[in-house]
Parts: C-alpha cells; sequence; structure tokens
C-alpha cells in the first residue's frame, strides 16, 4: 500500500508541476502593447484549399475589407484537386473585388502541407502569409502581425489568435472556448523567452528567406513551419492583437476528428523534431521545446494513471470511496456541458492527447474537412 502511495503521489506530482508553471506564467505575464504597422510591404497571402465553394469567396472578400492596401496584396490560391466550384468561385471573387491573384491547381491532391510549400514558393514577396480558406481576418490583423514581424530580424515568423465563432452553443463549442482562454497566453509566454510552435495556421505571417520546405506527408503544417523556421535559426512568435475568427462547430463528432487528427499531427510534428533540444537553438531547445513534450506526451499519461491509482487507493479503505473519486472524475469531465470552465477542457485535452499519440503515424496529410461556414 505505502509503495503505491508514493508511486501516485510522485505519478500526480509531475502534471501538477508543468501545468503549476504554465499557469504562473499566464497570470503573471505582463501585457505587450504592440503599434500597428505604419508602412505596409507588398505581401503574398497563400489560400489552400480544397472543396471550399462555400467559403472561398468570402475568405477573398475578406482581403479586401480589411485595412491592408489591396494593391499590395497577391494572393496564390493552391488547390488540392477539389471537384466542386473552389477554382471557378475563387477567380471570379479575384475579378469581383479586385484582388490580384492567381489559382495554382495540383497534378494531384497531396494535403496542406505540400499546397503550404508551393504557394510560398512561387510567392515572390519578402513576406508571405499562409492562411486557411473558412476564417476571417480582423480588420487590423495583418497590420499587427507585420509589425511584429519588423520589430526584430531576429523573428522569421508571427501567427495571430484564435477568435471562436459560436453559431450553436453546445458542449464542443464551451470545451473549445474555455481552451482558447489559456493557449494563447502560454504561447505568448514561449515567444517572451525565446519561440514557440504551436501555432495558429489560418494567420502566419512569415519572411521567406527563414522558410523552408516543410515535410509533405506527416506533421501539422503550422507547427512544420514554425520548426522549419526556428531550425533555420529564428524565432516564431504569437502576436495576441493580429486576430482572426474561425467558426467552431458545434457537432462533437465533427470536432473530436478535427482535434483528434490536429492533436495527433502536432505530436507527429513534434516527434520529427527531436533534434532541436539543444543549445544551439537557445532557451527554445533547452527549455520551451522540452517542456512542449513533457506537457504533450508525459502529462496525458501521468494524469490518467494518477486517477486510477487514486481510485484503487481509496477503494482499498473503502469500495464507496474508490467509486466517489470515479464519479467526481466523470462529473468534472462532463461540467462544461453545463458551463464552460477550464477543469472540463483540460481533461478532454488530455483525452485529445492521450488518443492521438496511436494516431501520429496514420499518414493524415490529407483528410476531409469538417462542415465550412461563412464568419
Amino acid at each position: 500500500m505505502s509503495s503505491l502511495l508514493i508511486a501516485a503521489l510522485l505519478i500526480s506530482f509531475l502534471p501538477i508541476v508543468i501545468y503549476s508553471m504554465y499557469m504562473a506564467a499566464v497570470i503573471l505575464q505582463k501585457n505587450q502593447i504592440i503599434k500597428k504597422n505604419t508602412t505596409f510591404p507588398v505581401i503574398s497571402v497563400v489560400v489552400p484549399t480544397y472543396n471550399e465553394s462555400e467559403v472561398i469567396g468570402h475568405r477573398i472578400k475578406n482581403l479586401k475589407d480589411i485595412n491592408y492596401p489591396t494593391d499590395k496584396i497577391h494572393a496564390i490560391v493552391v488547390d488540392d484537386q477539389s471537384s466542386d466550384k473552389t477554382v471557378e468561385l475563387a477567380k471570379s471573387a479575384f475579378k469581383k473585388y479586385n484582388i490580384s491573384g492567381e489559382v495554382i491547381i495540383k497534378e494531384k491532391r497531396t494535403g496542406t502541407n505540400a499546397s503550404v510549400n508551393l504557394g510560398v514558393s512561387k510567392a515572390k514577396t519578402d513576406i508571405v502569409v499562409t492562411t486557411d480558406a473558412d476564417v476571417t481576418f480582423e480588420a487590423d490583423a495583418l497590420n499587427y502581425a507585420i509589425s511584429r514581424l519588423l520589430s526584430d530580424e531576429n523573428i522569421g515568423a508571427v501567427c495571430g489568435e484564435l477568435e471562436p465563432i459560436v453559431k450553436k452553443n453546445s458542449f464542443t463549442t464551451s470545451s473549445e472556448k474555455a481552451y482558447r482562454t489559456v493557449y494563447g497566453k502560454i504561447c505568448k509566454w514561449e515567444s517572451n523567452i525565446h519561440s514557440t510552435y504551436c501555432f495558429n495556421g489560418p494567420l502566419i505571417v512569415l519572411r521567406k528567406k527563414a522558410f523552408s520546405p516543410i515535410p509533405e506527408t506527416h506533421g501539422a503544417s503550422d507547427a512544420g513551419i514554425a520548426l522549419r523556421i526556428i531550425r533555420n535559426g529564428y524565432r516564431c512568435v504569437y502576436e495576441s492583437s493580429a486576430k482572426f475568427y474561425e467558426y467552431i462547430t458545434g457537432d462533437f463528432s465533427q470536432q473530436r476528428r478535427q482535434k483528434l487528427r490536429r492533436s495527433a499531427r502536432l505530436l507527429e510534428a513534434t516527434i520529427y523534431n527531436m533534434d532541436l533540444i539543444s543549445p544551439k537553438y537557445g532557451k527554445f531547445g533547452l527549455f520551451v521545446f522540452p517542456l512542449r513534450i513533457l506537457m504533450f506526451f508525459v502529462v496525458p499519461i501521468a494524469f490518467f494513471t494518477s486517477v486510477i491509482l487514486w481510485s484503487y487507493l481509496f477503494a482499498q479503505i473503502n469500495l464507496v470511496y474508490g467509486i466517489v473519486v470515479l464519479i467526481a472524475f466523470f462529473l468534472a469531465l462532463i461540467s462544461g456541458n453545463w458551463h464552460s470552465n477550464l477543469v472540463s477542457s483540460f481533461i478532454w485535452h488530455q483525452i485529445y492527447l492521450l488518443l492521438s499519440m496511436k494516431r501520429m503515424f496514420r499518414g493524415m496529410h490529407v483528410w476531409k474537412a469538417i462542415e465550412r461556414k461563412k464568419v
């Protein structure tokens, strides 16, 4: 009994310590004021697409509506063999909204990573923006992101902050909103130390000279971009002033599929870049990256192991006590269904990470998108 108690204490200690560090960083960090960009360099905006007919026109219109000179934007839509009218609608939108743009149709469907590589390679500008077809930039999002990029020659890429758009409240949307309240603050803390690689793919502004092609068949495109740029000797930072809006599905099965895919590809990108744990990459290689590895791989296993151990230990005292521990855990898990909270969101996040470990190497670079909504 005593050895099990010691094991339970030690295993529980790791998740508590790691997340306490992150929470302390979130609470104690100071807000950094970023001035809006007053110069407007010519930029290329790369939009990978696959069956985006519901949103592509709206996406291109948003480039017209933001506070950035239209004549300084060149859009590059890289289509992954869409079977709908994405290509025709994109070309029509370029003309309708007077946006300089082109559509590149790939010879075969190879996924988002390959589309990003192709789009960035075709860009003729020093600054390239990568985005998704189903999001909308806040009016000054590009201004803030570009200002941060140009503020330091050592910064190779900047990502923006996701503002979830909820059209129907549900357990899934409540969980995502709670998760997003701390996600950006954690990434900002890592950025202040050196870099973060947990990028939001729908808004990344990068220096083309800092970029090198990302792996096409494994890893998340956004994390892949950041990790390659860090490997090339630059910093990658998170800018919360650069906001974009994304529709969050209220359908549990669709969100589950999306979260598992994103988690698996993030974990896969992490695994393939383990050599970044090195003094060569400064505080990122010595502190930020090792801490993320613990968070992604060790904490989920330790967390659920500790739940099992504590329920068993209490059951040894009295069976009812063990059952109470499990009931309390289950109630915490589903509590987000009634009220958005970090406890429920944390547990679901650990579940997704744990399940994603089995899916890391399944070749998920080509997938079926969830429902699309204009935002």
